[in-house]
């Protein structure tokens, strides 16, 4: 996370904003449980098992939906959107 999400600060890796003060530790972990889901795809892709990677991508997405969990979708040939979400503008 590179800027607070509540008032837009950079962030600079603290857990704290240092403008509004808010405690990001929460967030911070969860994006990365996210984007590790995302990676965990990945491997699963090049190993040739869509079906897991696509069940990690559904988990990716509920805990936060970065880029990448969108273009890996996208590889997977996924053209209705994650079950629940709206996919950004691409």
């Amino acid at each position: 996370m590179e800027r607070c999400p509540l008032c837009r600060a950079a962030l600079n890796g603290a857990e704290t904003c240092r403008r509004c003060k808010a405690e990001l530790g929460s967030v911070i972990r969860v994006e990365r449980a996210g984007r590790a889901l995302a990676g965990a795809a990945m491997r699963c892709l090049a190993l040739g098992d869509e079906a897991a990677a696509e069940g990690l991508l559904r988990r990716a997405v509920t805990l936060h939906g970065a880029p990448e969990v969108w273009v890996l979708w996208r590889v997977l040939g996924g053209r209705q959107p994650l079950p629940g979400t709206t996919p950004p503008p691409s």
